[in-house]
């Protein structure tokens, strides 16, 4: 009888030693993130990630969303990697084929308006876009305070701009100067400024002095306000669009199981706080305060962005920015 019951509990002994490694091993291994957020927020992201998770690797490869979008078709029949992180929503929604639908954990804490119906994305940051000026070279009340008046010929060679066809937020920019104004303001816009293949150079050339205008994202200005820069937001009277960027599951990426887990992960209250709060941003889930200093989301302009006019035309717009660059 004693030999059975030490049999039996050996057995047991071993089944949970085998269910422990299984856990663990499922736990284990790596997940590969593209994404065009900054490194700060890269940054802040993997040290919360190897803290909850020190068994799985996290690589977080940083490019421009054209760029990362272009490589993910690129790649669509052997994936390299296995979440989109901050790619702008215009740019999700032409794509939808390369990701994988996940209601993730934490679903419930997300108004409809700020996911995909059909879960293939949810809303990360509202990434607002707005003007920064250099305080040194223009002043708050000399500075343009609408889109139409950055086609003033007085600001011809002050402002920069990135390439929308190499960055989400500048096609967004793009996006709200034509469905509010259209191409004549475009056309009077690129004639004024330089346009740049990098949307970090849009914001970190105006705080060093070399523009007085660029165009970018709130958070960027507010971050570098914050850093001792003689910067400032300009928000549009004219209107800025209430849009955001996402996260996303590659489809048959190449470690699906730990894919969920960051998604699950990063879409968490604990993550969202500390970007917010570190990062400046205003982020997609309704219960994550905005950090102290940033103006109040009521205060501020918003115009009736059709995300879907920007997402369905975005090849025929993105040819017309072609061709008006072209003839600058």
């Amino acid at each position: 009888m004693k030999t059975r019951r030490n049999f039996l509990l050996v057995c047991i002994g071993v089944l949970l030693i085998g269910l422990f490694f299984t856990l663990e091993t499922l736990a284990a291994g790596k997940v590969v993130i593209y994404s065009p957020a900054p490194k700060s927020t890269s940054d802040t992201i993997t040290e919360m990630w190897n803290k909850k998770y020190p068994d799985i690797q996290i690589e977080i490869i940083s490019a421009g969303t054209g760029e990362l979008a272009t490589r993910i078709k690129t790649e669509r029949y052997n994936p390299r990697a296995d979440v989109l992180l901050t790619g702008g929503q215009e740019t999700l929604d032409t794509m939808l084929d390369l990701f994988q639908p996940y209601k993730c954990a934490n679903d419930s804490a997300f108004k409809k308006e700020f996911k995909h119906p059909e879960y293939y994305y949810y809303a990360f940051s509202l990434p607002l876009q707005v003007f920064i000026i250099n305080t040194k070279l223009v002043s708050e009340a000399e500075a343009p305070k609408t889109w139409t008046e950055l086609g003033d010929p007085k600001w011809k060679g002050k402002i920069i701009m990135a390439n929308p066809a190499v960055s989400g937020s500048a096609y967004a920019q793009l996006g709200i100067m034509l469905q509010l104004h259209g191409w004549d303001l475009v056309k009077k816009v690129v004639a004024n400024a330089n346009i740049t293949s990098s949307s970090k150079l849009a914001y970190q050339n105006v705080a060093n002095g070399e523009y007085a205008i660029g165009l970018t994202g709130e958070a960027n200005v507010f971050n570098l306000m914050q850093a001792g820069f003689p910067v400032k937001p300009i928000y549009p009277k004219d209107g800025t669009a209430l849009r955001f960027d996402t996260v996303s599951i590659i489809k048959n990426g190449p470690n699906p199981e730990n894919a969920k887990r960051f998604i699950d992960f990063v879409t968490s209250k604990e993550v969202y706080t500390a970007i917010a709060q570190e990062e400046s941003r205003r982020m997609g889930r309704s219960d994550i305060p905005v950090k102290s200093g940033l103006i109040p989301t009521d205060e501020i302009t918003f115009m009736e962005y059709d995300n879907e006019e920007a997402s369905n035309n975005k090849k025929q717009i993105l040819e017309k920015f072609d061709e008006v660059f072209a003839n600058k």
